[in-house]
């Protein structure tokens, strides 16, 4: 589970990457320096509640969308994601994944 300065960070980084707006663009929208944007989006700095407000306008979203734990993907995509972590597991590894798996469903 991420902390909540990793998943801000995170989900700025998704909403920016979805909407085709680069770093530099999004600095320039928002009046800041294109590597502050990179700290934020790699959880190195913490955003203020005033930069998380000018973030959320420039990218037409709810500032509260920065704090939303739901995936966006689709259920394709998390099956392919899910398939191709499993591909790359050791024996060991694909038996915990396993039994946490089986677990969290039954």
């Amino acid at each position: 589970m991420e902390n909540a300065i990793e998943l801000v960070g995170h989900k700025i980084k998704e909403i920016r990457k979805r909407k085709n707006i680069s770093q530099e663009k999004l600095a320039k929208m928002i009046d800041m320096n294109h590597r502050s944007i990179v700290r934020l989006e790699n959880s190195y700095s913490k955003p203020s509640l005033e930069t998380l407000n000018k973030i959320a306008k420039a990218l037409n979203v709810k500032i509260t969308d920065f704090f939303e734990t739901e995936t966006i993907k689709s259920r394709t995509e998390i099956i392919k994601d899910i398939q191709n972590s499993i591909d790359s597991m050791n024996d060991n590894e694909l038996k915990m994944f396993y039994k946490a798996a089986y677990y969290f469903i039954h």
